[in-house]
């Protein structure tokens, strides 16, 4: 098999399709968006928003922690705009001490998934102490979300990828001390490559645990940091940044969700533009 056929193959068992100029392009089904992408809208006009998500062509979308939105608010708002929400971002400190919270409204909502995005306590870098209580936080959450049917996954943001090229990390460490069959991975491409590590190399590393990925591109020539932080510049539409996507994809066979987002100044403008990189009408 050749090259081309071979990357193909992979491309459509990842739910991808590979036309002829080489583009990636995501199965709709397989594809959601992160609505962090909108906060300012959704704070504004909630239903007129969601309405503007369908109006994309999006039918997923993945929800984050909004103060002061239940869960039946939210399954209103998405069941008049046509959507289905996917998966959550939860506070770890939720994980702690509202996990049946959580349980009922991953219920409420369908949600495949629930998982957080930020570890860190503070600006200081992340250490392994700190680490590996949120290994202990998560592996004492996995059963009763496990038999709720409800998948618990962790978000890299790119602090705890620090040190990779020396050897382990404490995403190792993490992976090491939390148990596979329950702890997923949800990969945010840009802050991967934002701290200077390759998405592609961690992808073979961890083909059974990276099963979710934040598809985001960064503006080339952005500087490298794990420090979980860039400027709104370094945000680029998927496509147009630094980022090789059908390398990507075709390393990404077996995850199950591809979740666009977009932290520029100019989201819908963004989106919009990914979106007609990726192939979505």
């Amino acid at each position: 098999m050749g090259l081309k056929k071979s990357l193909a193959a992979l491309l459509l068992a990842g739910g991808l399709a590979l036309p002829a100029q080489a583009t990636p392009r995501i199965a709709p089904e397989k594809l959601g968006l992160q609505l962090y992408s909108l906060h300012d809208g959704l704070k504004a006009d909630l239903e007129g928003t969601l309405a503007k998500v369908h109006a994309m062509g999006l039918r997923q979308v993945e929800l984050y922690p909004m103060p002061g939105l239940a869960a039946t608010d939210w399954g209103r708002a998405l069941d008049k705009a046509g959507l289905r929400a996917i998966g959550s971002h939860v506070q770890l400190s939720d994980l702690k001490t509202d996990l049946p919270g959580i349980i009922d409204r991953a219920k409420a909502l369908k949600l495949s998934y629930v998982g957080v995005a930020w570890v860190k306590p503070g600006p200081e870098p992340l250490t392994a102490q700190v680490m590996d209580q949120v290994a202990a936080t998560y592996n004492a959450a996995c059963p009763a979300l496990r038999a709720a049917g409800i998948g618990l996954m962790y978000h890299i943001h790119g602090y705890e990828l620090a040190g990779a090229d020396q050897g382990t990390s404490l995403f190792d460490r993490l992976m090491a001390a939390t148990d596979p069959a329950c702890v997923t991975v949800e990969m945010d491409v840009f802050w991967v490559v934002r701290a200077g590590a390759d998405p592609v190399a961690l992808l073979h590393r961890y083909p059974e645990r990276i099963r979710m990925l934040h598809v985001k591109d960064i503006r080339r020539g952005a500087g490298t940091s794990s420090d979980g932080r860039a400027d709104k510049a370094d945000f680029v539409p998927v496509g147009q940044g630094s980022i090789d996507w059908p390398a990507l994809f075709a390393a990404a066979a077996k995850v199950d969700w591809f979740v666009l987002e977009d932290e520029s100044a100019n989201p819908e403008t963004g989106l919009a533009q990914s979106l007609d990189y990726l192939g979505v009408q």
